[in-house]
């Protein structure tokens, strides 16, 4: 069995490099791509839920199932209350840059997969939600199944309806925020499609171009002059600070990581040298 010493530094040294790898990869991603973000503008299929897995990835794109929390257990609920999202008619969401591969929307039977609700704690604050106290949505039944055992879920389980809809995240220079206004146009119990309305893109500059993907006509308007440009701001805004609470709770963790291998080897030390004396 490895020394207790030794437990604690394998510990440490692993905080340590999942905080710098999340971190890193998202100073990668903040400097080569835009901040994206999408809506649905008429709700989920009939009798359907919709839902977007995986909602977080590692640094390297791999859903959190494919993390490996041995080292603390007790970290598995909270990974499991932020590995999936609740998507609601007309409401803004950030995709984060590592998830773009990896990210898609499912449709799960309500019947099976009623929707419910939960009050956000102060931690929730720090992992996507607004504010503390406020009822947010949830699937519970999609809850009570193991992060690790969603990634064959959601890959095949018959109940799970899919799409062949993937997020147009490309960079484009001078752009500084994406957001893409989306639609359902109906489905099946296996399956759904969705088509972009349009898309709004807020400039480096300030500025804002709305393009309707139906008509292939641009609007442009100076910031602040409609709506578009708004949800532009608030896409970006809402995009950096997902980047810098997942990544400072992650460094956070790693630090007391470190403290807490720091200090039991200082006292492994000076309980070694008591005994020699």
């Amino acid at each position: 069995m490895m020394p207790a010493s030794s437990r604690v530094v394998a510990m440490a040294a692993a905080l340590l490099a999942i905080g710098a790898s999340t971190v890193a990869g998202r100073a990668r991603a903040d400097s080569a791509t835009n901040a994206y973000s999408y809506e649905i503008a008429n709700g989920p299929p009939p009798g359907k839920v919709l839902v977007v897995w995986p909602r977080a990835c590692s640094a390297t794109g791999e859903p959190l199932g494919d993390v490996d929390l041995a080292l603390n257990p007790d970290w598995k609920t909270r990974m499991n209350d932020v590995d999936y999202e609740v998507i609601v008619q007309g409401r803004s969401y950030t995709l984060l840059e590592t998830c773009t591969k990896k990210s898609r929307l499912y449709a799960l039977p309500v019947d099976a997969f009623p929707p419910g609700t939960r009050e956000s704690t102060a931690d929730d604050v720090s992992l996507g939600q607004a504010e503390a106290g406020v009822a947010f949505p949830i699937v519970p039944a999609l809850d009570a199944i193991d992060r690790k055992q969603r990634i064959e879920f959601f890959a095949k389980d018959p109940r799970v309806a899919r799409t062949a809809f993937r997020f147009d995240t490309a960079s484009a220079v001078g752009v500084a925020a994406v957001h893409d206004v989306l639609a359902i146009d109906g489905g099946d119990a296996t399956s759904f499609t969705l088509r972009k309305i349009r898309a709004i893109y807020t400039h480096a500059d300030g500025g804002s171009e709305t393009v309707n993907a139906d008509a292939g006509s641009d609007a442009r308007a100076e910031a602040g002059a409609d709506a578009g440009a708004d949800a532009g701001a608030v896409v970006k805004a809402g995009a950096a600070r997902g980047a810098l609470d997942l990544g400072t709770r992650w460094v956070l963790l790693a630090a007391l990581g470190g403290l807490a291998a720091g200090g039991f080897l200082a006292y492994s030390r000076k309980k070694r040298d008591g005994a020699a004396k």
